[in-house]
């Protein structure tokens, strides 16, 4: 490894695009550490944090248990798992997001890699969780994978993602809001509006819901289960790892 950056070391050679894309990813949230969780606030009318309450429930943690959340961001999934009692880890990829999640408070063991390779053992979470990092991670099926491998046969695996709703006209006003709205914002407040304008592209990439179930069960995610929010604007999904 001599001689290597650290996205080299982290990826095989002839993953190029997948070393491209974290490394993009990484900077762009490193640009917005400062302000992400007052732009998510404002972008999700608070509704956010009830999102993340029931993905918290379907993780079904007990007092005891343990849980990993990836793309962790600023900790807000971290915190909100710990309120079930249960131990949490988040990695991000993003030092300065994990720097800001540290001044967050909850007893969160916070590690820095990458959500496609993470350091952890097999079979260590009751629970792993991901939102809002679905679209930012270069592979799909790797992500789900690299998840029901951490996770304990017959743990939770639960990602809560935005997707836009499936009715036209509703999703024809969102993606206009979603396309003007957070750019906007994000000059208001001092943060990258670049970073906001990826947004809307990067969910029009991502697949649909029924796609992304079937991804998790190809990963060996067992009783996939689809939970559509918001008339379908936002989506959790959960699989037991068997």
């Amino acid at each position: 490894m001599a001689g290597m950056t650290p996205d080299e070391a982290q990826y095989p050679p002839d993953a190029a695009a997948q070393r491209a894309k974290a490394a993009a990813n990484r900077a762009m949230f490193d640009a917005i550490a400062h302000r992400y969780d007052t732009l998510n606030r404002l972008m999700s009318l608070g509704l956010d944090a009830r999102w993340r309450r029931k993905q918290a429930a379907l993780c079904e943690l007990t007092p005891g248990m343990t849980a990993l959340d990836l793309c962790c961001g600023t900790g807000d999934v971290a915190r909100t798992l710990t309120g079930c009692g249960a131990t949490v880890t988040g990695l991000d990829a993003s030092g300065k997001m994990l720097a800001v999640a540290g001044t967050r408070g909850g007893d969160i063991a916070y590690v820095q890699g990458d959500a496609l390779r993470t350091p952890f053992p097999d079979g260590s979470f009751d629970a792993v969780t991901i939102a809002f990092g679905n679209r930012n991670v270069a592979s799909l099926p790797a992500l789900y994978a690299e998840m029901r491998r951490v996770a304990k046969t017959g743990g939770r695996v639960v990602s809560l993602e935005i997707t836009g709703p499936t009715a036209p006209v509703l999703r024809e006003a969102f993606f206009l809001y979603f396309t003007h709205v957070p750019p906007l914002l994000a000059r208001l407040l001092g943060a990258d509006p670049g970073a906001y304008t990826y947004l809307p592209d990067s969910v029009r990439r991502y697949p649909a819901p029924a796609a992304v179930a079937a991804i998790m069960r190809d990963a060996g995610l067992r009783e996939v289960t689809v939970h559509p929010l918001m008339l379908g604007a936002v989506v959790l999904h959960r699989g037991i790892a068997g």
